[in-house]
This record gives C-alpha cells, sequence and structure tokens, in this order.
C-alpha cells in the first residue's frame, strides 16, 4: 500500500475564513491525516500559521483566535446591524484610523496593527519555521504586479509575511517585506494550489490527496438586486481560477502516465548522460510534480453569503460558519471514501 502525502490549501475571504477552522476540525478527526504541505492566502494565510505554528493545541489555539476576532456590541444591537458592525472595525484585527489631517494621503481606511498583536500571541514563529510542515503563503508584490510565495523551509515566516498576504487594498495598508511592497495575494490567485504541489514530494511512491477549502461557490443564482450583482460578481470571480486550475491538474494527469512510461524506458537504456540529460529538463522535473496527484477534494461552502460577508465577523455567522465547515468536510470524506472503495 502507497504511503499518503496530504497538502491543504486555504483560500482568503475574511471572516468566511471562520469556515475553514471547522473544516480543519473534522479533518484533524481522521485517522493518521497531518498535511505536510499547507498553503493559504490572506486569512487562510493568517489560518495556515496558527495550524502550523500555534504556540498550545492547534485546534484550540484556531479558536481562540476566532473568538477574538469575533465582533460585538457592548449594546443591544438589532440582529439586521449585527453583520455590518465590523465595518467600524475589530479590535483584534483593524481599527478606523485616527489621523484625519492626512487622509489626502491616505493608502488605506483601516490600521492592521491588532492583527500584528494577535499574531504574536497565537502563533510561536520559532515554531513554525522548524515545522517539518511546509508551510507557504502569497502576496501581491506591487512593484512588480506578480505574485510571490514565501514558505517556512526557503526563509523565516514572519508576522510581516502573513500580513503582507492579508493586506487587502483599500481596506488594509500595504505591508513591507524587506525592500518590497505587498497586497493580498488573493487579487490574482484566491487558491494557491501551484505552491502546494509544487513542495509536494516527487517521489512515484507517494500516494498524493490535495484538500481544497473553497469559500466562494462557483454556483449561484443570477442576480436581481445591485447588491446581489457585487455579490456574485466576488464570487466568479475568486471561483473561477480554482476550477481552471483543478481542470488543469486533472488534465496534467493524463501526462503523467506518459511519465512513468517514459521512465520505465529511460531505466532500460544503457546511456547513463542521455536519461540524465532528459531528466534534467524543466518540464520533465515539472510533471514529476504531479506523479500520484490522483485525488483532489474540494470542499466548498454551501450557504449562500452577502457582498459584505467577509466583514461580517458576528458571533453568529462564525460560529454558522465553523459548523458549515465541519458538516461540509464530513460530506465531502464520505464521497472521496466512496470513490476510493470503487476503486
Amino acid at each position: 500500500m502507497k504511503k499518503t502525502q496530504d497538502a491543504l490549501i486555504l483560500q482568503g475571504g475574511g471572516a468566511l475564513g471562520a469556515y475553514e477552522v471547522g473544516v480543519i476540525e473534522r479533518l484533524m478527526e481522521q485517522p493518521g491525516f497531518m498535511p505536510a504541505v499547507v498553503t493559504g492566502v490572506s486569512i487562510g494565510a493568517i489560518n495556515a500559521a496558527a495550524l502550523v505554528g500555534a504556540r498550545e493545541d492547534p485546534l484550540l489555539t484556531l479558536k481562540a483566535m476566532w473568538e477574538e476576532f469575533t465582533v460585538t456590541s457592548p449594546f443591544p444591537v438589532p440582529e439586521v446591524i449585527e453583520p455590518y458592525l465590523s465595518l467600524f472595525g475589530n479590535k483584534a484585527f483593524y481599527q478606523m484610523r485616527s489621523d484625519f489631517t492626512a487622509w489626502p494621503f491616505w493608502t488605506s481606511i483601516y490600521d492592521t496593527s491588532p492583527l500584528r498583536e494577535i499574531l504574536e500571541k497565537y502563533i510561536d514563529f520559532e515554531r513554525l519555521n522548524k515545522s517539518k510542515t511546509k508551510v507557504a503563503v502569497t502576496a501581491a508584490n506591487i512593484r512588480t504586479g506578480k505574485v510571490d510565495v514565501f514558505d517556512n523551509h526557503n526563509q523565516k515566516l514572519t508576522p510581516d509575511h502573513i500580513m503582507a498576504s492579508g493586506s487587502l487594498p483599500p481596506g488594509f495598508p500595504m505591508t513591507q517585506v524587506g525592500t518590497e511592497l505587498y497586497w493580498d495575494g488573493g487579487l490574482f490567485d484566491n487558491t494557491p494550489l501551484l505552491p502546494a504541489i509544487e513542495r509536494l514530494d516527487a517521489s512515484p511512491g507517494l500516494r498524493k490527496r490535495l484538500f481544497i477549502v473553497k469559500l466562494f461557490p462557483r454556483q449561484g443564482q443570477p442576480p436581481n438586486t445591485m447588491n446581489e450583482v457585487y455579490d456574485r460578481i466576488l464570487e466568479m470571480v475568486f471561483a473561477g481560477k480554482l476550477s481552471k486550475d483543478v481542470e488543469t491538474a486533472e488534465k496534467i494527469n493524463e501526462y503523467v502516465d506518459v511519465i512513468h512510461r517514459i521512465d520505465e524506458l529511460l531505466n532500460t537504456i544503457d546511456n547513463p548522460e542521455a536519461t540524465a540529460e532528459i531528466r534534467a529538463q524543466p518540464g520533465y522535473k515539472r510533471l514529476k510534480q504531479y506523479v500520484a496527484l490522483k485525488q483532489i477534494t474540494c470542499i466548498e461552502n454551501q450557504d449562500e453569503e452577502i457582498v459584505t460577508a467577509p466583514f461580517d465577523f458576528s458571533r453568529k455567522r462564525i460560529e454558522q460558519r465553523m459548523k458549515a465547515g465541519y458538516r461540509d468536510a464530513e460530506k465531502a470524506l464520505a464521497k472521496m471514501e466512496t470513490e476510493m472503495v470503487k476503486v
């Protein structure tokens, strides 16, 4: 029986990230589940760092952190108002700027210094960087216009890297890492799938499983109001590229079978220099990363969310999303096991 290597891919989506906590809780109940790779962007980067670098128990740490992210009012407010309270600030995440005299030069609406304190409170970055689990987060380089990948096996991750991944404009400010300035990596790619694939072991003796947590549903109803138009645009933008990535990965699996056959033939050729030259080709090496990539499990948020949902940190919605993540992960795992039995 082949050994299994798991990768967990966490999307960005602000308050929707509570859904990922529910998914993680259910996955951790699976016997033997221990991701070798965790990638994340924006809120997914925060969850990824807390999962692997938690100062205490990972799941309890995630829940404690999200308890601090939850926004409540000191006064009774109508339930219809609660989802909008965090637009005025979140004491554990971001706060309204107070330097109003400098507003012509603002490049963001909020100050995210509270988030830095939370990251340092709950995440042991030394533990994160020494972990055998590979953690990669993405951020958009403002100067180059490209997505940069930071990971704990090639550099030391810091709060700056995590905050850079979640610096969504114009709400949140740019984050400086070294000499470069960054915005939220989700602006270009809200699903760090390729960074996960590239960090998996290329050995053909391993069975690879990818668990992708989708915070934005691909399918939806035609809009009837302007708010619904914005909502559906947001869903399609963030969900669309993932669908293409998954389709590409599945098509590449067809080429992987060819790579297996090429390997077999190369082993029969008594010409080390020629076989070494072929195996040194960049395209050959890249395809080898996809070897045994046969199982991609998407755990998708099935609950309806409004356009301001990423800013809805109300207790009711945070708890609902965690339960929904657990529920949808349960369904996805059951489906996965059924398909494995058929195979």
